[in-house]
């Protein structure tokens, strides 16, 4: 509660950070924040809250489902494509390791 008994509204406290920018780079900022009728501060924390939210989203888990009588099985490797190159064929073997955490 502030003072005078009301409670306390202000938007709660961000924490600061500085950005070292080229000049022309900064102009080029600012005229985007304006098309956004944005400081360059508001724009650049725009810009930062839909990078999160895009990576955050990008790192979820996937969940694959499997038929119940496969569950708990080992799969094992990717079958070749017709005319896959080993080179081709290493890349989306990795690939598909990486997504199911292998």
């Amino acid at each position: 509660m502030q003072k005078s008994g009301m409670p306390n509204t202000s938007t709660p406290s961000k924490t600061g950070v500085t950005v070292r920018l080229a000049p022309e780079v900064h102009e080029r900022l600012k005229q985007i924040a304006e098309t956004e009728h944005r400081s360059v501060s508001g724009y650049l924390e725009a810009l930062v809250e839909r990078e999160v939210a895009a990576r955050d989203e990008a790192e979820r888990v996937i969940r694959v489902h499997v038929a119940a009588e496969l569950a708990g099985q080992p799969f094992g490797d990717p079958d070749r494509r017709p005319g896959e190159s080993d080179k081709a064929y290493a890349r989306r073997k990795k690939t598909i390791d990486t997504l199911f955490g292998r």
